[in-house]
């Protein structure tokens, strides 16, 4: 690829408007005087909170609907004019991508493969490479509703890839992916964008995410507070963020509450036993901060990363009402559980689905007060875990105990001091 390719922009878009009528007849606008430059062989990512206007912006390019207002050329062709001769060159994957479960792998494939007009030859060469990309091979019989979510988005995107798009757009393609397969999505966009030379726009929430893209345009409110390379927002908290290390006797998440109540502090979130915060500009060096919640606490300087340049910006977006802040209840925790007593409680927990173990001899226990994770793959067992600490599915062995209740011999009872909220609620 020469120097004229990279330079050259795939996705140009200038002052772009979009208005949307709720049910309630209250107008909201998703995007508001949005600008943006993708160029060719680029990682760009749109990241943003939820309503930022991000799948909006995405949806234009793909051609799926007008702007009120603006310009936006994708490949050369205004899109709004000719949607079609834009869709026939791009690769677009949705939140919920269009899988048919009852399918198999290999059926789902055929089947994007015949509406994108893929000749024989043209699939014995592609069909292997994205098999071996996705690591897809050895379940191209299996049913797509078999799969798990990770290897459901990677059968997506190997559809979308099926004709050799010259642009990909991926709707925030990790969203409710376990780690590994997070790992692996990631693994393989770079490989297309550096190996391949293929220019990907995904829009995404994560903030780890965007700071691995070539660059990035941070959406809120439908406005774009900045775009560059990742690292032009990390340096906007330069010297402005540092490590608090809790007095002894406190957790990492009460000094987190109180330093998200001092008005001097933009940002602050547990990391490694440690406090990260974000202090507004002007507000001092490490030798300064001894005051307020910082008193008698032991702070250090630490470079900025792109989460902390994200968190002034929003900042400096909302003014200064609260992005975040602690939550006190207004009556203490019922329960039978004493001081220093499990909450939770769960030994040798097992449920088997006919000859299948899907949770096998599980431990532990969760004390009062506690944020307690339990993490893993698809697959692992958490949502069965989940499930049975609920009473929604009875265990085949075992013991489970919230608030000292027996959740296998009373699990109503047990319901009534449990607050759940599901996958899908």
């Amino acid at each position: 690829m020469n120097a004229a390719d990279t330079d050259a922009s795939l996705v140009a878009g200038h002052d772009i408007r979009k208005t949307f009528r709720r049910n309630t007849s209250e107008f909201v606008r998703a995007l508001d005087g949005v600008s943006l430059d993708v160029r060719r062989g680029t990682l760009t990512a749109l990241v943003g909170p939820d309503g930022a206007g991000k799948t909006t912006l995405i949806r234009l390019v793909a051609g799926l609907m007008t702007a009120d207002s603006g310009t936006l050329t994708v490949l050369d062709i205004d899109v709004a004019r000719h949607p079609q001769e834009v869709q026939s060159r791009l690769g677009y994957m949705p939140q919920r991508f269009g899988l048919y479960e009852d399918l198999t792998v290999q059926e789902n494939l055929n089947l994007y493969a015949d509406l994108h007009g893929i000749t024989a030859s043209e699939r014995r060469e592609r069909y292997p490479q994205l098999m071996a990309m996705t690591a897809l091979g050895p379940f191209t019989k299996r049913l797509a509703g078999q799969l798990s979510g990770g290897m459901k988005q990677k059968l997506g995107l190997a559809c979308t890839l099926i004709h050799a798009p010259d642009l990909l757009l991926l709707d925030e393609p990790t969203v409710g992916v376990d780690p590994l397969s997070r790992r692996d999505l990631w693994e393989i966009l770079l490989q297309l964008v550096h190996g391949q030379g293929l220019t990907v726009l995904l829009s995404t929430a994560y903030l780890d995410e965007a700071e691995r893209c070539g660059h990035v345009i941070v959406l809120h409110g439908g406005k774009v507070l900045a775009q560059g390379p990742p690292q032009q927002v990390s340096a906007l908290a330069a010297g402005r963020t540092f490590l608090a290390e809790p007095p002894p006797g406190q957790k990492a998440r009460e000094l987190q509450a109180r330093l998200l109540d001092d008005a001097h502090v933009i940002d602050a979130v547990p990391e490694g036993g440690f406090v990260r915060l974000v202090r507004k500009q002007g507000d001092g060096d490490a030798r300064d901060l001894r005051d307020g919640a910082l008193a008698n606490v032991g702070v250090t300087q630490t470079p900025a990363r792109f989460e902390d340049g994200f968190m002034v910006l929003l900042r400096q977006a909302v003014g200064e009402h609260p992005i975040g802040g602690a939550m006190t209840l207004d009556r203490p925790v019922a329960g039978h559980v004493g001081a220093g007593e499990a909450i939770v409680e769960v030994r040798d927990l097992v449920r088997r689905f006919g000859a299948f173990a899907a949770v096998d001899h599980v431990s532990f226990a969760v004390q009062r007060g506690e944020v307690f994770g339990l993490l893993g793959p698809n697959g692992a067992g958490k949502t069965t875990t989940f499930r049975m600490l609920c009473g929604l599915l009875a265990a085949t062995a075992g013991t489970l105990k919230v608030a000292g209740v027996d959740v296998r011999r009373a699990a109503a009872s047990a319901r009534q001091r449990i607050g759940y909220v599901a996958q899908k609620f």
